[in-house]
Protein backbone atom coordinates (compact mmCIF):
# COMPACT_ATOMS: atom_id res chain seq x y z
CA UNK A 1 0.00 0.00 0.00
CA UNK A 2 1.57 3.40 -1.29
CA UNK A 3 2.32 6.01 1.39
CA UNK A 4 3.25 9.24 1.48
CA UNK A 5 7.09 9.32 2.70
CA UNK A 6 6.42 11.66 5.58
CA UNK A 7 4.07 9.82 6.89
CA UNK A 8 6.80 7.71 8.46
CA UNK A 9 8.03 10.82 10.34
CA UNK A 10 4.74 12.76 10.61
CA UNK A 11 1.18 11.02 10.99
CA UNK A 12 2.05 7.89 11.98
CA UNK A 13 3.28 9.31 14.86
CA UNK A 14 0.23 11.03 16.01
CA UNK A 15 -1.46 7.47 16.17
CA UNK A 16 1.17 5.97 18.17
CA UNK A 17 2.30 6.54 21.73
CA UNK A 18 4.26 9.12 23.55
CA UNK A 19 7.01 8.93 26.02
CA UNK A 20 6.25 8.36 30.01
CA UNK A 21 8.59 8.08 32.18
CA UNK A 22 9.01 7.27 35.61
CA UNK A 23 12.16 8.24 38.25
CA UNK A 24 13.39 6.00 41.32
CA UNK A 25 16.04 7.67 42.90
CA UNK A 26 16.43 4.97 45.46
CA UNK A 27 15.12 1.58 43.63
CA UNK A 28 15.77 -1.51 45.40
CA UNK A 29 18.03 -2.93 42.99
CA UNK A 30 19.69 0.84 42.85
CA UNK A 31 22.04 2.43 40.03
CA UNK A 32 25.04 -0.07 39.51
CA UNK A 33 27.60 2.85 39.16
CA UNK A 34 29.50 4.05 42.05
CA UNK A 35 30.92 7.01 40.15
CA UNK A 36 28.56 9.32 41.81
CA UNK A 37 27.90 10.88 38.31
CA UNK A 38 24.09 9.18 37.56
CA UNK A 39 21.14 9.61 38.59
CA UNK A 40 19.66 5.88 39.94
CA UNK A 41 16.92 4.43 37.91
CA UNK A 42 14.39 6.45 35.10
CA UNK A 43 11.53 3.82 34.17
CA UNK A 44 9.74 4.68 30.85
CA UNK A 45 6.08 3.62 30.39
CA UNK A 46 4.69 3.98 26.54
CA UNK A 47 2.15 2.57 24.93
CA UNK A 48 3.20 0.68 21.83
CA UNK A 49 6.05 -1.40 20.86
CA UNK A 50 9.56 -0.47 18.61
CA UNK A 51 8.64 -0.62 14.50
CA UNK A 52 12.48 0.08 14.25
CA UNK A 53 15.30 0.44 16.20
CA UNK A 54 17.45 1.99 12.99
CA UNK A 55 17.15 5.68 13.75
CA UNK A 56 16.59 6.47 9.62
CA UNK A 57 13.71 4.20 9.71
CA UNK A 58 11.92 5.69 12.66
CA UNK A 59 8.06 5.63 12.65
CA UNK A 60 6.54 6.49 15.68
CA UNK A 61 7.12 7.64 19.17
CA UNK A 62 8.55 4.75 20.85
CA UNK A 63 11.07 4.35 17.75
CA UNK A 64 12.15 7.81 18.62
CA UNK A 65 12.44 7.64 22.32
CA UNK A 66 15.01 4.79 22.31
CA UNK A 67 17.07 5.66 19.24
CA UNK A 68 17.20 9.01 20.69
CA UNK A 69 19.44 7.95 23.40
CA UNK A 70 21.09 4.79 21.58
CA UNK A 71 21.77 7.26 18.44
CA UNK A 72 23.59 11.03 18.75
CA UNK A 73 22.84 13.13 16.11
CA UNK A 74 25.73 15.75 15.21
CA UNK A 75 23.61 18.78 16.41
CA UNK A 76 20.66 19.92 18.79
CA UNK A 77 18.15 22.15 17.77
CA UNK A 78 17.03 24.68 20.43
CA UNK A 79 14.25 27.13 20.85
CA UNK A 80 14.01 29.35 17.75
CA UNK A 81 15.71 27.39 15.58
CA UNK A 82 19.14 27.76 16.88
CA UNK A 83 21.37 24.94 17.19
CA UNK A 84 23.63 23.80 19.59
CA UNK A 85 26.74 20.97 19.65
CA UNK A 86 26.09 17.39 19.46
CA UNK A 87 28.63 15.09 18.43
CA UNK A 88 29.89 18.32 16.27
CA UNK A 89 31.62 21.14 18.60
CA UNK A 90 31.81 23.52 15.59
CA UNK A 91 30.09 24.06 12.67
CA UNK A 92 29.44 26.30 9.32
CA UNK A 93 26.94 26.48 6.84
CA UNK A 94 25.98 27.70 3.81
CA UNK A 95 23.42 27.28 1.00
CA UNK A 96 25.89 24.62 -0.68
CA UNK A 97 28.54 23.62 1.55
CA UNK A 98 28.74 22.50 5.54
CA UNK A 99 31.41 21.71 7.29
CA UNK A 100 31.48 19.82 10.99
CA UNK A 101 34.27 19.88 13.36
CA UNK A 102 33.98 16.49 15.68
CA UNK A 103 34.39 16.98 19.41
CA UNK A 104 37.45 15.37 20.23
CA UNK A 105 37.67 11.62 21.88
CA UNK A 106 34.29 10.58 20.68
CA UNK A 107 33.23 6.97 21.27
CA UNK A 108 31.43 4.05 20.58
CA UNK A 109 29.75 1.99 22.66
CA UNK A 110 32.27 -0.96 22.31
CA UNK A 111 35.02 2.05 23.22
CA UNK A 112 35.99 2.24 19.53
CA UNK A 113 36.94 5.72 18.34
CA UNK A 114 33.83 7.23 16.22
CA UNK A 115 36.19 9.50 13.57
CA UNK A 116 34.81 11.41 10.97
CA UNK A 117 34.65 8.31 7.84
CA UNK A 118 32.79 6.35 10.27
CA UNK A 119 29.86 9.54 10.50
CA UNK A 120 30.27 10.29 6.80
CA UNK A 121 29.41 6.32 6.38
CA UNK A 122 26.28 6.38 8.89
CA UNK A 123 24.83 9.61 6.84
CA UNK A 124 25.27 7.79 3.69
CA UNK A 125 23.05 5.33 5.28
CA UNK A 126 20.57 7.58 6.61
CA UNK A 127 20.38 9.39 3.03
CA UNK A 128 19.59 6.47 1.37
CA UNK A 129 16.83 5.03 3.72
CA UNK A 130 14.85 7.58 5.44
CA UNK A 131 12.03 9.79 4.45
CA UNK A 132 14.30 12.55 6.16
CA UNK A 133 16.78 12.78 4.39
CA UNK A 134 14.51 14.85 1.34
CA UNK A 135 14.23 17.87 3.54
CA UNK A 136 17.94 17.26 5.03
CA UNK A 137 19.67 17.81 1.58
CA UNK A 138 16.90 19.03 -0.54
CA UNK A 139 14.28 16.78 -3.40
CA UNK A 140 17.00 18.84 -5.80
CA UNK A 141 20.17 17.38 -3.86
CA UNK A 142 19.13 13.35 -4.58
CA UNK A 143 22.00 11.07 -5.24
CA UNK A 144 25.02 11.87 -6.86
CA UNK A 145 24.14 15.89 -6.32
CA UNK A 146 25.32 15.76 -2.40
CA UNK A 147 28.43 14.55 -1.50
CA UNK A 148 29.41 14.01 1.63
CA UNK A 149 33.22 13.39 2.67
CA UNK A 150 35.62 13.06 6.21
CA UNK A 151 38.59 14.17 7.28
CA UNK A 152 40.03 11.75 9.92
CA UNK A 153 42.90 13.44 10.83
CA UNK A 154 41.25 16.86 10.86
CA UNK A 155 38.02 15.64 12.80
CA UNK A 156 35.64 17.20 10.05
CA UNK A 157 32.69 15.97 7.92
CA UNK A 158 31.83 18.30 4.65
CA UNK A 159 28.43 18.14 2.90
CA UNK A 160 28.56 19.76 -0.65
CA UNK A 161 25.04 20.17 -2.46
CA UNK A 162 24.82 20.91 -6.50
CA UNK A 163 21.67 23.22 -5.52
CA UNK A 164 21.51 26.10 -3.19
CA UNK A 165 19.61 24.10 0.30
CA UNK A 166 19.60 26.15 3.75
CA UNK A 167 18.41 23.41 6.07
CA UNK A 168 20.94 20.92 6.26
CA UNK A 169 21.90 21.74 9.45
CA UNK A 170 18.08 21.49 10.50
CA UNK A 171 17.63 17.92 8.80
CA UNK A 172 21.21 16.47 10.94
CA UNK A 173 20.18 17.58 14.17
CA UNK A 174 16.62 15.09 13.64
CA UNK A 175 16.48 11.98 15.50
CA UNK A 176 16.82 9.96 12.29
CA UNK A 177 19.97 11.32 11.61
CA UNK A 178 21.78 10.21 14.74
CA UNK A 179 25.09 8.64 14.11
CA UNK A 180 25.37 4.58 13.84
CA UNK A 181 28.70 3.01 14.52
CA UNK A 182 30.34 1.09 12.03
CA UNK A 183 29.73 -2.16 14.12
CA UNK A 184 26.00 -1.12 13.27
CA UNK A 185 26.16 -0.39 9.62
CA UNK A 186 28.00 -3.57 9.42
CA UNK A 187 26.00 -5.84 10.87
CA UNK A 188 23.48 -4.46 8.14
CA UNK A 189 19.92 -3.16 8.18
CA UNK A 190 17.82 -6.55 9.15
CA UNK A 191 20.16 -6.76 12.28
CA UNK A 192 19.96 -2.61 13.08
CA UNK A 193 16.41 -2.57 12.82
CA UNK A 194 15.72 -5.78 15.40
CA UNK A 195 17.30 -4.11 18.57
CA UNK A 196 20.91 -2.87 19.38
CA UNK A 197 24.06 -4.32 17.51
CA UNK A 198 26.60 -4.45 20.32
CA UNK A 199 29.24 -1.04 19.87
CA UNK A 200 26.80 0.37 17.29
CA UNK A 201 25.59 3.26 19.61
CA UNK A 202 27.17 7.36 19.62
CA UNK A 203 24.37 8.03 22.28
CA UNK A 204 24.78 8.67 25.91
CA UNK A 205 22.96 5.42 26.17
CA UNK A 206 23.54 1.15 25.32
CA UNK A 207 21.22 -1.67 25.06
CA UNK A 208 21.44 -4.33 27.79
CA UNK A 209 17.87 -6.17 27.49
CA UNK A 210 15.20 -6.34 25.01
CA UNK A 211 11.73 -8.05 25.56
CA UNK A 212 9.95 -7.10 22.50
CA UNK A 213 6.42 -6.44 23.17
CA UNK A 214 7.58 -6.22 27.02
CA UNK A 215 10.06 -4.06 28.31
CA UNK A 216 13.49 -2.84 27.15
CA UNK A 217 16.17 -1.80 29.52
CA UNK A 218 19.32 0.89 28.36
CA UNK A 219 22.19 1.69 30.59
CA UNK A 220 24.26 4.62 31.01
CA UNK A 221 27.70 4.85 28.89
CA UNK A 222 30.58 5.16 31.55
CA UNK A 223 32.01 9.04 31.25
CA UNK A 224 29.78 10.00 28.04
CA UNK A 225 30.49 13.63 27.86
CA UNK A 226 28.97 14.34 24.03
CA UNK A 227 25.25 15.19 25.25
CA UNK A 228 23.23 18.11 23.01
CA UNK A 229 23.84 21.24 25.33
CA UNK A 230 21.00 22.82 25.31
CA UNK A 231 19.90 26.18 26.82
CA UNK A 232 17.36 25.20 29.33
CA UNK A 233 19.04 21.82 30.16
CA UNK A 234 18.18 21.16 33.85
CA UNK A 235 20.72 20.52 36.74
CA UNK A 236 20.83 16.92 38.25
CA UNK A 237 22.46 13.77 37.36
CA UNK A 238 21.37 11.74 33.85
CA UNK A 239 19.72 8.27 34.52
CA UNK A 240 22.09 5.27 35.50
CA UNK A 241 19.42 2.70 33.82
CA UNK A 242 16.60 3.70 31.80
CA UNK A 243 13.33 0.86 31.72
CA UNK A 244 10.99 0.98 28.88
CA UNK A 245 8.08 -0.59 29.57
CA UNK A 246 5.28 -0.89 27.57
CA UNK A 247 1.83 0.11 28.91
CA UNK A 248 -2.08 -0.21 27.54
CA UNK A 249 -3.13 3.27 27.59
CA UNK A 250 -2.57 6.77 29.37
CA UNK A 251 -5.97 6.04 31.46
CA UNK A 252 -3.30 2.90 33.17
CA UNK A 253 -0.56 5.40 32.84
CA UNK A 254 -2.83 7.90 35.03
CA UNK A 255 -3.37 5.44 37.54
CA UNK A 256 0.72 4.62 37.30
CA UNK A 257 1.39 8.30 37.77
CA UNK A 258 -1.43 8.59 40.83
CA UNK A 259 -0.53 5.88 42.86
CA UNK A 260 3.36 6.49 42.52
CA UNK A 261 4.60 4.12 39.94
CA UNK A 262 5.69 6.77 37.81
CA UNK A 263 7.09 10.64 37.87
CA UNK A 264 6.30 11.66 34.56
CA UNK A 265 3.84 10.46 31.71
CA UNK A 266 2.13 12.37 28.83
CA UNK A 267 -1.40 12.92 28.34
CA UNK A 268 -3.26 14.01 24.96
CA UNK A 269 -6.86 13.11 26.46
CA UNK A 270 -8.86 13.87 29.21
CA UNK A 271 -6.78 11.54 32.25
CA UNK A 272 -4.83 14.75 32.47
CA UNK A 273 -7.60 16.52 34.17
CA UNK A 274 -6.63 14.41 37.24
CA UNK A 275 -3.08 16.23 37.75
CA UNK A 276 -4.24 19.98 36.95
CA UNK A 277 -5.51 20.94 40.24
CA UNK A 278 -2.86 18.67 42.56
CA UNK A 279 -0.45 20.85 43.65
CA UNK A 280 1.83 17.31 43.93
CA UNK A 281 2.02 17.29 40.10
CA UNK A 282 3.48 20.35 37.29
CA UNK A 283 1.60 20.20 34.20
CA UNK A 284 3.72 21.56 31.14
CA UNK A 285 1.78 21.76 28.04
CA UNK A 286 3.02 21.64 24.68
CA UNK A 287 1.38 21.70 20.39
CA UNK A 288 1.36 17.73 19.57
CA UNK A 289 -0.58 18.09 16.62
CA UNK A 290 -0.92 21.13 14.48
CA UNK A 291 -4.69 21.51 12.64
CA UNK A 292 -6.02 23.32 9.46
CA UNK A 293 -8.19 22.31 6.33
CA UNK A 294 -6.72 21.78 3.26
CA UNK A 295 -8.31 20.99 0.09
CA UNK A 296 -7.98 18.62 -2.96
CA UNK A 297 -7.40 21.57 -5.57
CA UNK A 298 -7.82 19.14 -8.79
CA UNK A 299 -9.99 20.20 -11.61
CA UNK A 300 -13.86 19.53 -10.67
CA UNK A 301 -13.19 19.63 -7.14
CA UNK A 302 -15.08 22.18 -4.94
CA UNK A 303 -11.74 23.34 -3.30
CA UNK A 304 -10.27 24.49 -6.90
CA UNK A 305 -12.98 27.46 -6.43
CA UNK A 306 -11.21 29.87 -4.35
CA UNK A 307 -14.62 31.17 -3.45
CA UNK A 308 -15.63 27.80 -2.08
CA UNK A 309 -12.27 28.06 0.03
CA UNK A 310 -13.05 31.21 1.53
CA UNK A 311 -16.24 30.14 2.20
CA UNK A 312 -15.33 27.38 3.96
CA UNK A 313 -13.00 30.10 6.17
CA UNK A 314 -16.19 31.79 6.95
CA UNK A 315 -18.11 28.65 8.07
CA UNK A 316 -15.44 27.69 10.49
CA UNK A 317 -14.15 29.16 14.07
CA UNK A 318 -10.72 28.12 15.08
CA UNK A 319 -12.07 29.06 18.82
CA UNK A 320 -14.73 26.65 18.76
CA UNK A 321 -12.54 23.86 17.52
CA UNK A 322 -10.23 24.68 20.06
CA UNK A 323 -13.35 24.05 22.56
CA UNK A 324 -13.65 20.55 21.09
CA UNK A 325 -10.56 19.77 22.83
CA UNK A 326 -11.01 21.31 25.89
CA UNK A 327 -9.99 24.57 25.14
CA UNK A 328 -6.03 23.66 25.89
CA UNK A 329 -4.86 24.36 22.99
CA UNK A 330 -3.80 27.32 21.05
CA UNK A 331 -5.53 29.29 17.73
CA UNK A 332 -3.26 28.74 15.47
CA UNK A 333 -2.07 31.81 12.77
CA UNK A 334 -0.52 29.74 10.09
CA UNK A 335 -0.21 26.00 9.43
CA UNK A 336 2.70 25.56 12.28
CA UNK A 337 2.22 26.69 15.84
CA UNK A 338 3.65 30.29 17.46
CA UNK A 339 6.72 28.63 18.51
CA UNK A 340 7.75 27.55 15.67
CA UNK A 341 10.97 29.69 13.86
CA UNK A 342 9.72 32.27 11.42
CA UNK A 343 6.02 31.39 12.24
CA UNK A 344 3.48 34.37 10.92
CA UNK A 345 1.16 35.95 13.33
CA UNK A 346 -0.41 38.11 11.63
CA UNK A 347 -3.51 37.86 12.13
CA UNK A 348 -4.82 40.55 8.97
CA UNK A 349 -4.26 37.27 6.73
CA UNK A 350 -7.17 35.25 8.71
CA UNK A 351 -10.27 35.50 7.61
CA UNK A 352 -12.96 36.36 9.99
CA UNK A 353 -15.53 33.65 10.53
CA UNK A 354 -19.02 34.85 9.43
CA UNK A 355 -21.43 31.70 8.27
CA UNK A 356 -24.03 34.07 6.64
CA UNK A 357 -20.77 34.95 3.95
CA UNK A 358 -20.40 31.57 3.75
CA UNK A 359 -23.36 30.07 2.61
CA UNK A 360 -23.51 32.20 -0.35
CA UNK A 361 -20.63 30.38 -1.44
CA UNK A 362 -21.77 27.23 0.01
CA UNK A 363 -25.39 26.41 0.18
CA UNK A 364 -25.60 22.97 -2.20
CA UNK A 365 -22.00 22.32 -2.76
CA UNK A 366 -20.91 18.56 -1.93
CA UNK A 367 -18.32 18.40 0.09
CA UNK A 368 -16.44 15.05 1.09
CA UNK A 369 -14.35 15.89 4.01
CA UNK A 370 -11.75 12.78 5.30
CA UNK A 371 -10.18 13.12 8.59
CA UNK A 372 -8.04 10.71 11.01
CA UNK A 373 -9.67 9.62 14.10
CA UNK A 374 -6.39 9.27 15.84
CA UNK A 375 -6.93 11.97 17.93
CA UNK A 376 -10.62 12.35 20.48
CA UNK A 377 -12.29 10.10 17.73
CA UNK A 378 -11.80 12.34 15.34
CA UNK A 379 -14.19 15.05 17.10
CA UNK A 380 -12.39 18.08 15.23
CA UNK A 381 -13.61 16.87 12.27
CA UNK A 382 -16.98 16.25 13.20
CA UNK A 383 -16.78 19.88 14.70
CA UNK A 384 -15.68 21.34 10.82
CA UNK A 385 -18.35 18.97 8.91
CA UNK A 386 -21.44 20.69 10.93
CA UNK A 387 -20.03 23.85 10.55
CA UNK A 388 -20.24 23.46 6.82
CA UNK A 389 -23.78 21.89 7.21
CA UNK A 390 -24.67 25.08 9.03
CA UNK A 391 -23.28 27.10 6.25
CA UNK A 392 -25.33 24.86 3.66
CA UNK A 393 -23.27 22.53 2.24
CA UNK A 394 -24.04 19.27 2.03
CA UNK A 395 -21.54 17.37 4.14
CA UNK A 396 -20.18 13.48 3.78
CA UNK A 397 -17.91 12.92 6.24
CA UNK A 398 -15.17 10.45 7.14
CA UNK A 399 -13.47 9.43 10.18
CA UNK A 400 -11.20 7.10 9.02
CA UNK A 401 -8.08 5.21 10.88
CA UNK A 402 -4.99 6.94 10.47
CA UNK A 403 -3.28 4.51 7.91
CA UNK A 404 -6.25 4.99 5.64
CA UNK A 405 -6.71 8.66 5.96
CA UNK A 406 -2.86 8.35 4.84
CA UNK A 407 -3.70 6.61 2.38
CA UNK A 408 -6.96 8.23 0.81
CA UNK A 409 -5.32 12.01 1.12
CA UNK A 410 -1.79 12.24 1.35
CA UNK A 411 -1.35 9.73 -0.68
CA UNK A 412 -4.31 10.70 -2.92
CA UNK A 413 -5.98 7.06 -3.42
CA UNK A 414 -9.03 8.45 -2.02
CA UNK A 415 -12.09 9.90 -3.00
CA UNK A 416 -11.77 13.35 -1.26
CA UNK A 417 -12.53 17.31 -1.80
CA UNK A 418 -11.45 18.62 2.14
CA UNK A 419 -9.69 16.96 4.89
CA UNK A 420 -8.61 18.27 8.49
CA UNK A 421 -4.83 17.75 8.41
CA UNK A 422 -2.98 16.92 11.45
CA UNK A 423 0.60 18.18 11.31
CA UNK A 424 3.18 16.45 13.79
CA UNK A 425 5.89 18.72 12.70
CA UNK A 426 6.55 22.61 13.92
CA UNK A 427 9.03 22.61 10.77
CA UNK A 428 8.16 25.51 8.19
CA UNK A 429 9.57 23.53 5.34
CA UNK A 430 8.48 19.93 6.21
CA UNK A 431 4.68 21.14 6.64
CA UNK A 432 5.01 24.04 3.74
CA UNK A 433 6.84 20.91 1.52
CA UNK A 434 2.96 19.35 1.28
CA UNK A 435 1.95 22.18 -0.76
CA UNK A 436 4.67 22.50 -3.86
CA UNK A 437 5.97 20.16 -6.43
CA UNK A 438 4.91 16.60 -7.76
CA UNK A 439 1.86 15.11 -6.57
CA UNK A 440 2.05 12.04 -5.04
CA UNK A 441 1.72 9.48 -8.35
CA UNK A 442 4.70 11.40 -9.66
CA UNK A 443 6.54 11.03 -6.27
CA UNK A 444 6.21 13.95 -4.59
CA UNK A 445 3.91 14.94 -1.32
CA UNK A 446 1.63 17.98 -2.65
CA UNK A 447 -1.55 15.57 -2.00
CA UNK A 448 -4.07 18.43 -3.02
CA UNK A 449 -2.20 19.42 -6.20
CA UNK A 450 -2.01 23.04 -5.12
CA UNK A 451 -0.30 25.03 -7.63
CA UNK A 452 0.96 28.26 -5.47
CA UNK A 453 3.55 29.67 -7.90
CA UNK A 454 3.99 33.18 -4.76
CA UNK A 455 4.18 30.66 -1.91
CA UNK A 456 6.63 28.29 -3.90
CA UNK A 457 9.13 30.89 -5.22
CA UNK A 458 9.41 32.40 -1.54
CA UNK A 459 9.58 28.41 -0.10
CA UNK A 460 12.14 27.93 -2.55
CA UNK A 461 13.99 31.31 -1.40
CA UNK A 462 13.12 30.97 2.25
CA UNK A 463 15.15 26.83 2.19
CA UNK A 464 17.96 28.35 -0.13
CA UNK A 465 19.63 30.56 2.71
CA UNK A 466 21.22 30.18 5.97
CA UNK A 467 20.96 33.79 6.51
CA UNK A 468 18.53 33.97 9.50
CA UNK A 469 16.95 37.23 8.45
CA UNK A 470 16.55 36.53 5.39
CA UNK A 471 15.29 33.15 5.74
CA UNK A 472 12.67 34.91 7.94
CA UNK A 473 11.84 37.23 5.67
CA UNK A 474 11.04 34.61 2.85
CA UNK A 475 8.83 32.64 5.40
CA UNK A 476 6.60 35.73 5.97
CA UNK A 477 5.79 36.05 2.26
CA UNK A 478 5.37 32.26 1.39
CA UNK A 479 2.95 32.23 4.50
CA UNK A 480 1.22 35.38 3.11
CA UNK A 481 0.52 33.18 -0.21
CA UNK A 482 -0.72 30.28 1.40
CA UNK A 483 -3.11 32.30 3.64
CA UNK A 484 -4.50 34.74 1.18
CA UNK A 485 -5.25 31.73 -1.55
CA UNK A 486 -6.99 30.00 1.64
CA UNK A 487 -4.92 27.00 0.39
CA UNK A 488 -4.83 26.31 4.44
CA UNK A 489 -7.49 27.16 6.98
CA UNK A 490 -5.65 27.58 10.20
CA UNK A 491 -7.26 25.72 13.42
CA UNK A 492 -5.57 24.89 16.82
CA UNK A 493 -3.70 22.76 17.95
CA UNK A 494 -4.12 19.43 20.33
CA UNK A 495 -1.56 19.97 23.20
CA UNK A 496 0.22 16.85 25.02
CA UNK A 497 0.26 17.34 28.37
CA UNK A 498 3.44 16.27 30.58
CA UNK A 499 2.28 15.65 34.23
CA UNK A 500 5.72 15.27 36.50
CA UNK A 501 6.15 14.79 40.42
CA UNK A 502 9.22 16.05 42.18
CA UNK A 503 12.18 14.20 41.52
CA UNK A 504 12.63 14.56 37.35
CA UNK A 505 12.94 17.30 35.33
CA UNK A 506 13.83 17.58 31.35
CA UNK A 507 14.16 20.45 28.66
CA UNK A 508 11.70 21.05 25.97
CA UNK A 509 14.09 22.82 23.16
CA UNK A 510 11.56 23.42 20.31
CA UNK A 511 8.71 22.82 22.27
CA UNK A 512 9.32 18.80 22.51
CA UNK A 513 10.57 16.83 25.15
CA UNK A 514 14.36 15.76 24.42
CA UNK A 515 14.91 12.36 25.98
CA UNK A 516 18.35 12.60 26.54
CA UNK A 517 17.99 15.54 28.97
CA UNK A 518 15.67 13.76 30.89
CA UNK A 519 17.86 14.39 34.78
CA UNK A 520 17.15 13.00 38.26
CA UNK A 521 17.19 16.02 40.81
CA UNK A 522 16.38 14.02 43.94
Amino acid sequence: MHRSRFLAGASVAAAASLLATACTTGSADGPSSGDGKSGGTVRIGVTSDVTSFDPAKGAGATDYVITSLLYQPLLGQDDGGTFVAGLAESWTSTPTKTTLTLKKGLTCSDGSALTASQVVASLEHFRATSAGALLTFGAANAGKKTTITGDDSAGTVTITTATPWGEVLTGLAGTGAGIICKAGLDAGAAALARGAVKGAASGPYEMVKAQRGASYELRLRKGYDAFARFAAQPAGKPAHTLRIQISKNESTLANQLQTGALDLAPFTGTDVARFTSDDAYAVRSVPFIRNFIAFNQRPGRPGSDPKVREAVAQAVSATAFNKVFGGAGQVMTSYVDEKSACVSTDTSLLTSTDPAAAKKALTGVSIKLEGSNAVAGGAGNSYVAEALRAAGAEVKLANADNATWATDVTANQGDWDATVFPLITGSLARGGAYYLGPEPAEGGQNYGAVDNKGFAAHYVAATSTTDRNAKCAAWQKAQDALLKAHDVIPLATVNVHYVAREGIAFAMPGGSVAVSTLRVTG
